[in-house]
């Protein structure tokens, strides 16, 4: 008897097919859909509503570090967070200790929202190599403590280490240096309010009551390492972040040399 050419078997061959490129396609779908939640998510941590505080309302205890930045438009006292942040602030407390901050600029303001501080070089730029040196690769310190609160004290991110698998798994390395952020507030408008208190749990509703009532920039939650909070010279960061910018597109630098002038560290008594 003849072999049959055509039946059953192709139509199963295609239903396989088929099937292999669902089964591919729904692959891909994934990935690139986590790929994308990754990226427009940042990599924070997924806080336990119970973890979560706000440390930063508390009054500093005696033994507390400290540090009070003197700019030339006054002096900021900013309470530090060891046990948070620890390698942050080790690595912050041995640059005050070397006088590595004397003379240094602030070298970006974005007008009544933050500014960056603590470079070496008006456009904030670090020196050849410098990105090489351990003060500039302290991986990245998010705690369900510290909130981006207005008079935040903030390490700005250096670089990251990631890669196709980091990316889609969410385990990009952050790591964090010398220069840090501090931040005013953004304009809390009805939509950002609305979005703040879409926020579930207890805790995170007072985080975000928080900020739509002290001011902050929501955005930067769980996506900067916070290690400091400003305790005394509010008055001091509206100066910097009211002053007048110059830049050919984005004015984002002080018309004027602006510098820390030195750091004095110390605990409260």
């Amino acid at each position: 008897m003849a072999m049959r050419t055509h039946g059953p078997a192709p139509r199963k061959s295609r239903l396989a097919k088929g099937l292999s490129l669902c089964c591919i396609f729904t692959l891909l779908t994934t990935v690139a859909f986590t790929i994308w939640f990754n990226m427009t998510n940042g990599y924070s941590a997924m806080l336990q509503d119970e973890d979560i505080a706000l440390i930063q309302l508390d009054e500093p205890k005696a033994g507390d570090p400290y540090v009070i930045m003197h700019t030339d438009l006054g002096d900021m006292k900013y309470q530090l967070y060891p046990e948070q942040s620890p390698q942050t602030v080790a690595n912050f407390r041995a640059l005050c200790e070397s006088g590595y901050y004397n003379d240094t600029y602030i070298f970006r303001v974005e007008k009544d929202i933050f500014f960056s501080g603590g470079a070496k070089t008006e456009d904030g730029k670090t020196a050849e190599g410098a990105l090489d040196t351990p003060q500039e690769n302290v991986q990245r310190e998010l705690s369900p403590k510290l909130w981006p609160l207005r008079g935040a004290l903030c390490a700005m991110t250096v670089r990251e280490e990631k890669g196709f698998w980091k990316t889609l798994t969410g385990t990009t390395a952050f790591y964090t240096g010398s220069r840090f952020l501090v931040c005013d507030t953004i304009e809390m408008t009805d939509e950002i309010k609305e979005g703040l208190r879409s926020q579930t749990g207890d805790n995170m509703a007072k985080v975000a009551e928080t900020l739509i009532e002290k001011g902050g920039i929501p955005n930067y939650a769980q996506q900067m390492t916070v290690f400091g909070q400003l305790v005394e010279g509010f008055d001091v960061l509206d100066a910097i972040t009211s002053v007048a910018l110059k830049g050919e597109e984005n004015q984002t630098r002080p018309e004027k040399d602006l510098k820390i002038r030195s750091m004095e560290l110390g605990t409260f008594g």
